[in-house]
Formats: structure tokens, C-alpha cells, sequence
């Protein structure tokens, strides 16, 4: 048996040991707001039960209570004397129904049936829509909110105004004094000045009356970010033909970017316009081999979309290039939404996202697609490339999420940082849920039917503005 002293050694060198082991064990991190929308640095968790942006869109649709009987009821709920009235939605084809049956009363029916759900987030909840804090917001940022994408953001701007116009909110559209009041792609709103809901929004923010000379909210309608010159500059690096005749007639707001960066800049005699201008992006459907013909055709649709995906990457590092440097702008990217190919057999969402995922997997978009069409058609409708639309959104959240990490990493090192912060606005499967709720189904399985999602659209911008206002990503 070793000596008293030798075993008194051999103790403390165990204990020591054990500490040690103890002590380096990792620890739970404390908990912080999602690290692709927020500086995670300086993050903030609310004490509410609000829902965290992934928490929020992992969730399913359920039935309304009560449910929507009648027009009646549904324009009582969404009353609005600003705005025209939510009258209907195309109905579901039915080849034993005739036109002359009653086709209105089928579209008003329709109608119901779509707004008959709520979304509800399998964890937390969302903060309670309340348009006039929203306007609040809106008036404390230089340049408001700025929407920019296709047509169906388009819809989003359209279903957003009725929003806006049912809390009695009135405004002036395009006046001369603005730029590009007369452009045919950009629609500015303006908060009537004499207005009293005006008055008591413009006391609320504490901000001054100059600032009601400039947009709250402005739509720019530009269907793919950028021009020729620059898609040709990058799909020529990918085998284009620098003599490939230009056909193309997407909408555009030429020098966007730089529109962007005037109306958010602030203004030095403005006191209280302190917050962040919003922009919320998306670059969507038009991405794709039946929009980029210029790409050189490859042995397979596998290897051709490979093509399209580098296009589009390289549309994302012009775009991130130029609009990064931008001060105080939160720049939102609103995943695109998928297309239901033969929407017109679904009259209700999927029961969940398990459900929707399965049915609607990216294997089975285009063989759905050209089952619908006979002969050289079927050809057409693969390169509509609907299957390469969660390809894209994921390219944004990894790209996203690097961005800000990289911002949070700067950060910590120099107690601030410059530039636009980026958030990724994840809708994917509150929309892949929704089959049921496209515009025209059978002719239209892409855009909506208004309002239907779209207004759930606004709801998750302004739930993740208000989680992003108390990040305390103040600098």
C-alpha cells in the first residue's frame, strides 16, 4: 500500500483532473433570436409567446371558427370604404356545371372556401396584425417600405393597400413631386396629409410633417433584378451567343438600385425618422430556361438547369454587391413561392407540411406539369422549371444566413458595422400548403387568389420587422 503522502498526492491529481473535465464541458447556449434574420450578438428573446422566423413558418392551415357562410359575412369582416370589396375567386372547373348555372355565386363560394383557414405556427404564436402601428413604423424610416419583384409581388402590393386602406388608412398615389411619379412600373403611396387617422399615425410616430412628403410604401415592379447587359454579361460566361437576338419584354425600373438608396438615405432635419427603411425582394418564376433561351441547350434538362441555377447565382452576387453598402435598410427576401401543378384538384390545403411535402416534392413538379398538355407542349411546360424554385429560395437562406453571420462575426470585433442587414423571409411551406388557393385553377396554378395567402404574407413581414426592431441591432 503506497505511503500516506503519495496517496494524498494521487487524490488532489484526480480531483484536478475531474475539475478540469467538468469545466471544459460545452454549455448550453443562451437563447437567442434565429441566426439568419438577426445580429446574434445582440440579440434580444422577447418575453411573449411570439414565435421565433423559423418557428413561424413551420406551422399548418386549419379551419376558420367560426367559417365564412356567406359574402355577406366575409365583407363585413374585411369592410373597407377605401377600396373595392373582395367579390369572389375563379371557381374550380366542373365539366357537369354549365356557364349559364350561375357561375357568380360558384366564384363567391370559391371565395369563402379559400379564406376559410387560418395559418397556425406549431410553436409561439405571430404578434397581432395592427396596421396603424405598422404605419408607425413605416413613417419612422426614411423610405418605408419598398417592394420589388413580379407580378405576383404585385399581387402582394395590391392585397397589402386593402389591408392598409380597411384600418382607414387613406393616401395619395404617384404626385408629380416624387421621382418616377410617371413610370409605369412604380406606384408610390403617400399618406394623405389632412387626413385625421393621418394626424393621430404622424403624432404617434413623433416624426415630422416633412416626412409626409415621401412614400410609406412604393412598389417596384421588375420582373428579374437586372437587365440585359448584365444577364447577357453572365450567361455569355456560361456559352451564350454574344449575337442572340433580344426578345425579351420583362418589366424593369432601370436604376433601381439607385432609387433604393434615395429614399432611404436620411434626412438630417428629420428628428425621429431613425429606424430602418424595409425592402422586401424577390426574384422568382422568371428564372428559368423558358425566360433564359439564350443558355446553349445541354444533352439533358438536368444539365441545362444546372446552367440556370449559375445564371441566377450570378444575378445574387450582383445584386448582394450593390445593395449591401446601403445604410439603415433591412432588405427582406421573400422566398419564392411554389406553383401547384392541376391545382384544380385541391378544394382544401394539406393537412400539414408532411402531407404537402410529399405530394408536391420537386421528383413529381414537371412530370405533373406535362401530363396536363399533349405533344411539343409537354416540352414547354418542363422548362416553366417550377421544380427549381426551392432550389433558388435555398440559395438566398445560405447566402443570407452568411451575411449575417459575417455581419454579427465584423461586429464583435469593432462594436458596429455599416451596410444593409439582410433577412431571409422563409413562406415556403405556409405556401406549398395551399394548392387549394390559386388564381384560376386548371388555366393559373402560380399566382393567387387575392387575398388568400398574400395577406398571411404581411403578417409574417410584420411580425419579423417587430422581432427585428428589438434585436437592438442599433448601430
Amino acid at each position: 500500500m503506497p505511503p500516506a503522502s503519495t496517496r494524498l498526492t494521487l487524490g488532489i491529481i484526480l480531483c484536478g483532473l475531474f475539475y478540469l473535465l467538468l469545466s471544459t464541458r460545452p454549455r448550453s447556449p443562451k437563447p437567442v433570436l434565429d441566426l439568419e434574420y438577426v445580429d446574434t450578438a445582440n440579440a434580444t428573446k422577447p418575453k411573449e409567446n411570439w414565435c421565433q422566423p423559423k418557428e413561424c413558418a413551420s406551422g399548418k392551415w386549419e379551419p376558420r371558427e367560426p367559417p365564412f357562410t356567406s359574402l355577406d359575412q366575409f365583407q363585413a369582416v374585411y369592410a373597407n370604404r377605401l377600396d373595392v370589396l373582395w367579390k369572389g375567386c375563379a371557381a374550380i372547373p366542373d365539366p357537369d356545371k354549365k356557364e349559364s348555372d350561375g357561375r357568380h355565386s360558384t366564384d363567391e363560394e370559391r371565395l369563402m372556401q379559400v379564406m376559410n383557414w387560418t395559418w397556425t405556427p406549431y410553436t409561439g404564436e405571430l404578434r397581432t396584425w395592427d396596421a396603424e402601428e405598422f404605419m408607425v413604423r413605416l413613417l419612422r424610416s426614411p423610405g418605408g417600405l419598398i417592394l420589388i419583384g413580379d407580378s405576383i409581388t404585385q399581387q402582394h402590393f395590391h392585397a397589402l393597400g386593402y389591408l392598409l386602406n380597411q384600418a382607414n388608412l387613406d393616401f395619395d398615389r404617384n404626385p408629380p413631386h416624387l421621382p418616377m411619379y410617371d413610370h409605369k412600373n412604380v406606384r408610390q403611396m403617400l399618406l394623405k396629409p389632412h387626413d385625421p387617422l393621418t394626424r393621430k399615425v404622424l403624432e404617434r410616430a413623433g416624426v415630422p410633417e416633412s416626412r409626409l412628403e415621401r412614400p410609406v410604401v412604393t412598389m417596384l415592379e421588375e420582373h428579374m433584378l437586372i437587365g440585359e447587359r448584365d444577364i447577357r454579361s453572365i450567361t455569355e460566361r456560361l456559352g451564350a451567343s454574344k449575337d442572340y437576338y433580344w426578345y425579351h419584354d420583362f418589366q424593369r425600373v432601370p436604376g433601381w438600385e439607385q432609387y433604393v438608396a434615395d429614399a432611404v438615405k436620411p434626412r438630417p432635419d428629420e428628428e425621429g425618422v431613425t429606424e430602418d427603411s424595409i425592402l422586401l425582394m424577390n426574384a422568382g418564376a422568371h428564372w428559368s430556361r423558358h425566360e433564359l433561351a439564350m443558355l446553349p441547350p445541354r444533352a439533358s434538362d438536368k444539365e441545362e438547369q444546372v446552367k440556370v441555377k449559375e445564371t441566377y447565382k450570378g444575378m445574387m452576387k450582383m445584386i448582394i454587391a450593390r445593395l449591401s453598402p446601403i445604410d439603415r435598410l433591412a432588405i427582406f427576401y421573400r422566398s419564392t413561392a411554389p406553383g401547384h401543378p392541376a391545382c384544380e384538384n385541391s378544394a382544401n390545403p394539406y393537412a400539414d407540411d408532411i402531407a404537402a411535402r410529399e405530394a408536391e416534392k420537386n421528383s413529381n413538379i414537371t412530370p405533373r406539369l406535362k401530363a396536363q398538355v399533349e405533344g411539343e407542349v409537354k416540352q414547354q411546360r418542363a422548362r416553366w422549371d417550377w421544380d427549381l424554385f426551392d432550389v433558388h429560395n435555398e440559395l438566398w437562406r445560405r447566402a443570407i444566413g452568411g451575411l449575417m453571420r459575417d455581419r454579427a462575426w465584423r461586429r464583435s470585433r469593432t462594436g458596429m458595422m455599416r451596410g444593409a442587414k439582410w433577412y431571409y423571409l422563409d413562406l415556403w411551406d405556409v405556401n406549398l400548403q395551399r394548392p387549394d388557393a390559386h388564381s384560376e385553377p386548371g388555366i393559373d396554378c402560380l399566382h393567387w387568389c387575392l387575398p388568400s395567402v398574400l395577406n398571411e404574407w404581411t403578417l409574417h413581414l410584420y411580425h419579423n420587422v417587430f422581432l427585428q426592431s428589438i434585436s437592438k441591432d442599433d448601430d
